[in-house]
């Protein structure tokens, strides 16, 4: 024997389908007649307050109930009610003009030659008694299911607690091979990055800071770089916590940055009295990648926020 219960969401009452129900509840005269309270009569201009809003909502979720509980019981799997009207439907939910608030917003559809109402994915919201019926098991069936389960589970633990003693060893070179084999066959975490570019990072590059050499030479060495440093970006953390890029385009943002962050360094753009060896010297892309440019970079420029 099917059970006679319906499902009732919890956030059903908040439902933006729900919500317009009632609003078109207040535009519809019939229904304004029959919610009429005190023989004061509401004009559809003066109804749709949010005060009556709300109020008709919870009247929809109550209307709604007794149909659905209808429908689940004596519509089949086509979600249809055979030779029923929106006055049925009305009368259904007990609420006057109902039915045409659930058309409006097409959780109802009149089936043209008088054949009846459908009610589009009430699925969605239920399940037909019929069909769920043909699976349906008593609580009988269902606490004898649970005692086996729970039964089964039982010797299970003594089964494994038995063989794990008498194999221990077996079992830890089982493991430690299972670990060997998982790693082996686990792509490493460059594999699943982005793929790089170096020649779009070569382009922000030349854009962001003219004044240094200019890339004309893109041997293995550079390109190298490049991708060492792509790979870094996209798995390393800022000092907050937060990646610095989880994205191809992401990346290409925080090399701009980075660029244009050394542009900021004084003794990068040579705006600091150098002596020595840097007297005339410019950094080049391949200083900027390595990790000595890096950190006079990211620690050695006056910016308030780390890239």
């Amino acid at each position: 024997m099917a059970e006679s219960w319906i499902k009732m969401r919890g956030s059903l009452m908040t439902n933006p389908k729900v919500i317009k129900i009632a609003r078109l509840l207040l535009q519809d005269p019939e229904f304004l007649s029959w919610f009429a309270h005190d023989g004061v009569q509401l004009e559809a201009s003066q109804a749709v307050t949010r005060r009556h809003v709300t109020v008709v909502t919870r009247v929809t979720v109550g209307a709604l109930t007794p149909l659905w509980a209808q429908v689940n019981e004596c519509a089949g799997t086509d979600f249809i009610l055979p030779d029923a009207s929106l006055f049925e439907v009305d009368e259904m939910a007990g609420v006057p003009g109902f039915g045409r608030a659930l058309e409006g917003v097409a959780w109802l559809r009149v089936l043209p030659d008088s054949k009846g109402v459908e009610f589009p994915n009430f699925i969605e919201h239920n399940t037909v008694g019929k069909e769920r019926s043909t699976g349906a098991k008593t609580a009988a069936e269902r606490a004898k299911e649970y005692r086996e389960r729970k039964q089964q589970k039982s010797l299970e633990g003594v089964t494994n607690c038995v063989t794990e003693k008498r194999d221990a060893s077996r079992d830890t070179v089982t493991t430690e091979k299972s670990r060997e084999e998982k790693k082996r066959s686990t792509p490493s975490s460059s594999a699943k990055l982005p793929t790089c570019h170096p020649d779009r990072v070569v382009t922000i590059y030349h854009e962001v800071l003219p004044e240094l050499p200019g890339v004309r030479v893109m041997d293995k060495a550079r390109e190298k770089a490049i991708r060492d440093r792509w790979d870094w970006v996209l798995s390393s953390t800022k000092p907050d916590g937060t990646r610095r890029a989880t994205t191809a385009e992401e990346a290409l943002e925080w090399f701009r940055s980075y660029f244009e962050r050394a542009r900021s360094n004084d003794f990068l753009m040579g705006r600091t009295t150098r002596t020595g060896e840097h007297a005339n010297w410019k950094p080049d892309i391949e200083y900027l990648m390595k990790s000595g440019g890096l950190k006079q970079v990211l620690e050695k420029t006056n910016l308030e926020v780390p890239a």
